[in-house]
């Protein structure tokens, strides 16, 4: 048995633990030094391995899955507050909405009546594909820079929004792809062998059940656009700080696991805030539509948080 998967195998041992354990308030059922013998490891090597594989410590991980099964009890149920806090492991209602709020932002009462419908700061569970993609598929820290204003041109087109609906959609991006590798010569001036896919909300809140989807190339200089050739669109980025992760392939499930990372494991403990913005995936070293060699990110945009008094 190869170190990964045993190793894989004993955090998923934990993580069902724990998931079974959720609804306790005993503080012993979930300690590191019960976790660690429930899987034979020392606590010492327990710690470390979790913390190095799932990137926060273990009190950090059951808060927050403590925290996204109240949110769906929240959405979804119609149980008392203080009952959904004592049902996820919480002893009162205000530490429950203390944690709550720090998560989510909002109270919990507050957010059971506006009821977002794109729930992002949800921590997911940490099953075997997830701690397989975040071991060796990407990198759990990003570079933060600034990203100078770019405009970007291409071809939209319309998708059922992957924040609300489960499911491959790839297949409806591939046209957008074909047209912009057919139209590359009308595009002159653009940064060289980069393209950018960016799913688009109106609302900014990505609930909306379908979304503009689009690929483009990216010009840093506003005076070197070319006109728009029939069926393009624009779409202009603010110079903003952003948090661009690599990630070693590009298919759906990829950018499904990376955004599961970012928003449920690294915002929370970062130091920093998702910044009004878009998210998108950056492609460079792109020479054709064999998008197997090239050097794949996904960014966010950011703001640091506020320092506490």
């Amino acid at each position: 048995m190869t170190t990964f998967t045993h190793d894989a195998e004993l955090i998923q041992q934990v993580v069902d633990h724990i998931e079974n354990h959720l609804a306790l308030q005993q503080a012993d059922e979930l300690s590191v030094a019960h976790l660690a013998q429930q899987v034979g490891v020392s606590p010492w090597h327990f710690q470390r391995l979790f913390k190095t594989w799932v990137g926060e410590t273990l009190g950090n991980y059951i808060r927050g899955r403590r925290l996204s099964a109240a949110a769906q009890q929240l959405l979804h149920g119609s149980d008392s507050i203080i009952d959904i806090a004592f049902a996820v492991g919480f002893n009162s209602h205000e530490a429950f909405s203390r944690s709550f709020k720090s998560q989510y932002g909002l109270p919990p009462k507050q957010f059971r009546q506006q009821a977002p419908a794109v729930d992002l700061q949800q921590k997911p569970v940490l099953s075997q594909q997830l701690y397989q993609h975040l071991s060796e598929e990407m990198q759990r820290q990003p570079e933060i820079i600034t990203r100078p204003e770019l405009t970007l041109q291409g071809f939209k087109t319309r998708i059922p929004s992957p924040f609300l609906v489960e499911g491959s959609y790839c297949h409806l991006l591939e046209n957008s792809w074909r047209q912009l590798f057919s139209h590359l010569d009308q595009l002159p001036g653009h940064v060289p062998h980069t393209m950018m896919g960016i799913t688009i909300s109106d609302s900014g809140r990505f609930d909306e059940p379908e979304l503009d989807y689009m690929a483009a190339v990216a010009f840093d200089d506003a005076a070197a656009l070319p006109s728009l050739g029939a069926g393009m669109s624009r779409y202009s980025l603010p110079q903003q700080t952003i948090a661009r992760f690599s990630v070693a392939s590009v298919d759906i499930d990829t950018v499904g696991k990376t955004m599961d990372y970012i928003y449920g494991y690294w915002l929370p403990d970062s130091g920093y805030q998702r910044a009004s913005g878009d998210d998108y995936e950056l492609f460079e070293e792109v020479m054709d539509m064999d998008f197997s060699n090239i050097k794949s990110s996904y960014v966010i945009p950011v703001s640091a948080l506020p320092e506490s008094s």
